[in-house]
């Protein structure tokens, strides 16, 4: 009888601290990432069209889209506490941007430039995989217009995975018209962009 007391009286000790143990790690898995993880700017490391294309007019396309224009090289993507910026390439003719000149959709031995233009949103995310990937949904604030034919039709989604410290969309998430030797060629498109380190904003 009274071992069985002392078992009972052992228990009685115990059983707060399993509880408490209980909660702790009930609290971790509900853990949630602050905003301020993703406010950072993240330069473009690689960008795949779904099929070759040749838009520095060399005779040779290619998927791997750096390889034929530079202007990918200043491509990012900036996430901040009520704004998200995609900065993209888009196509001009000579000095001229394409929004205040006429690109013909038949090549005709003009000279095709592109130039970085910053298109602004407004997002959502969604946290899981215990907080490791959040998915980032931009909503475009307003319209440019006139609307360029050329211009990057933006993802619906993108995907920031902190343990590879990326942030990506995948085709067929993101299309955008080139003008080709052929004409106009629509291109889905897949990138990775990494966080800039030379960007002070990051928390």
């Amino acid at each position: 009888m009274k071992k069985d007391a002392m078992s009972i009286m052992f228990l009685l000790i115990c059983l707060p601290f399993l509880f408490i143990s209980c909660e702790t790690d009930n609290s971790k898995e509900t853990e949630t990432l602050i905003p301020c993880d993703l406010y950072r700017k993240y330069m473009l490391v690689d960008v795949q069209a779904n099929f070759p294309i040749d838009l520095n007019f060399d005779g040779e396309g290619n998927t791997d889209l750096t390889k034929e224009i530079e202007a990918f090289k200043d491509c990012f993507i900036y996430v901040a506490d009520e704004k998200l910026i995609i900065a993209w390439p888009e196509a001009q003719v000579g000095n001229y941007p394409s929004l205040t000149s006429e690109i013909p959709t038949v090549y005709t031995g003009q000279d095709i430039k592109y130039s970085i233009v910053q298109g602004h949103y407004t997002y959502t995310v969604n946290y899981w995989n215990n907080n490791t990937i959040a998915h980032v949904f931009p909503k475009e604030i307003g319209r440019r217009m006139p609307l360029n034919y050329f211009e990057l039709q933006p993802p619906s989604m993108l995907e920031v995975d902190k343990e590879q410290n990326t942030i990506s969309f995948n085709y067929p998430d993101a299309l955008q018209n080139f003008m080709l030797k052929e004409g106009v060629k629509g291109r889905t498109l897949s990138a990775v962009f990494k966080p800039d380190s030379a960007d002070n904003y990051i928390q």
